[in-house]
């Protein structure tokens, strides 16, 4: 009797973990897009910063341009 009463709570047990899992992972998942969102967003606000902070300088074209090219071959390096 005992022999079946903790096979009983032990089948139980294995149940709710497994049931709880599935949400526990989802909640991670959910976490993870919300950091990946906000990490977006702060990039974002740092690009427009820096591209107000451009257009405060008064650069010339030309600087423009080679800040442009040096901008572009970083992110070729990146995805490298």
């Amino acid at each position: 009797m005992t022999l079946l009463f903790l096979s009983l709570a032990g089948i139980i047990a294995i149940i709710v973990i497994l049931v709880s899992a599935k949400f526990i992972k989802a909640g991670f998942d959910a976490r993870g897009e919300v950091k990946e969102e906000q990490r977006k967003e702060k990039l974002k606000q740092e690009d427009e910063d820096i591209l107000d902070e451009l257009k405060r300088k008064d650069l010339s074209e030309e600087d423009l341009k080679d800040l442009y090219d040096k901008i572009q071959n970083k992110k070729k390096d990146d995805n490298e």
